[in-house]
């Protein structure tokens, strides 16, 4: 008997331009012609700047423009899980949402996959939801531990973030470096993410005053949006090292920008398993990252980069410094990343992964461990 097709319905808030919402693009690129699957995408409240690659997939999407914190928020929800049974939805896929997701793939009648992106404190509701589903995968390591302190474990996989290789054979990093006004010769300092506080980029300001004064050459470039551009500005401004650091924005070369990296820098006070790392790796480039969540799964300390404690510029700067001025070190730390990349970050291995758990949830057999599923 040929095998059943399996709905799919994928639920997020909207694509927002975040790691979270990169890995539901790569999940979807990859699984989209699977034909084991039926994939339909829902976003909660709005398209959101990320929409257009999600577009170009060529899925179903749908759109509910939910209002924020209303009472009219529960009745998209309501109508969610309506067209939700009447097209007889198979899974759920839950992403940030985790106060609902679950309880809307229940109520649809669906099983319920949620994947928990982050290494943040749960208050009840969270708790109470996520427990409804059948599977939770959490991004790295870390995430799983958080999680598995009110999941039972029977419940919970780790499913690390992953993507595609690269090409890195389309762009030229000297073109890359102009677009931004940085000279060829320059040492490149790259970190990507949204501009909150959680990603501790007035630290990594902080500690990039040192940096320039022992590699006078060295340029940072910051890309993102959010909360904090205007504080941020402030802090470059009144460090005196405007010359030395970007603040273009949103960049949507992120890979490219990544390339022609000498140096990836995270400098959160909190993540999950950031995808910009992967993304790192994928290039082989050498990272710092602070030793917060899933980080130290990529950076390996001594070998594919450096880890630093988090909140703390002085050694944020050391570490930046050491790998700027070490080239040996440079090299080595890039090419152990790039073997680390190959062996355990290749989206095909996450998402034929990620296939598994789908059947295994819908035939209501526990999930068992595979080759991927590194606790």
């Amino acid at each position: 008997m040929a095998e059943q097709v399996k709905r799919v319905a994928v639920l997020l808030p909207s694509m927002q331009v975040g790691g979270s919402e990169r890995l539901v693009l790569e999940e979807l690129s990859y699984l989209k012609n699977d034909p084991r699957f039926i994939f339909e995408v829902h976003l909660v409240f709005e398209k959101g700047p990320f929409f257009n690659e999600l577009s170009v997939l060529g899925l179903p999407v749908r759109i509910w423009n939910a209002p924020h914190k209303s009472a009219r928020m529960l009745g998209a929800y309501v109508n969610i899980i309506r067209y939700l049974r009447q097209t007889r939805c198979d899974i759920l896929h839950s992403h940030l949402l985790d106060e609902i997701g679950p309880i809307v793939g229940k109520l649809a009648g669906a099983r319920v996959v949620a994947t928990v992106h982050s290494d943040k404190h749960y208050g009840a509701v969270d708790r109470f939801a996520l427990s409804r589903s059948d599977l939770v995968l959490g991004c790295g390591k870390e995430v799983l531990r958080n999680i598995s302190r009110f999941i039972p474990r029977r419940k919970v996989r780790v499913l690390s973030n992953a993507i595609h290789k690269p090409d890195n054979t389309r762009f030229c990093r000297k073109d890359v470096l102009r677009k931004f006004g940085i000279r060829e010769e320059s040492k490149l300092v790259v970190s990507l993410g949204r501009l909150a506080r959680l990603k501790g980029y007035d630290l990594l300001i902080e500690a990039f005053r040192q940096v320039v004064t022992a590699v006078p050459d060295a340029v940072l470039l910051i890309g993102g949006e959010g909360e904090e551009r205007g504080r941020l500005n402030t802090l470059v401004e009144s460090a005196g090292i405007g010359e030395s650091i970007r603040l273009p924005g949103i960049v949507r070369e992120a890979h490219e920008v990544i390339a022609s990296c000498d140096l990836y820098v995270n400098s959160s006070r909190w993540e999950g398993l950031p995808m910009t790392l992967l993304e790192a790796i994928a290039h082989g480039r050498p990272m710092v990252a602070t030793d917060v969540g899933g980080n130290s799964e990529v950076v390996r300390d001594g070998v594919t980069g450096i880890l630093v404690p988090p909140e703390d510029p002085e050694r944020l700067a050391c570490a930046i410094i050491r790998i700027l001025k070490d080239d040996d070190l440079r090299e080595k730390a890039g090419y152990e990343a790039s073997v680390l990349f190959n062996s355990d970050y290749t989206i095909n291995r996450h998402c034929e992964a990620l296939a598994g758990y789908y059947h295994q949830v819908v035939l209501s057999r526990q999930p068992e461990y595979c080759s991927v599923d590194m606790f």
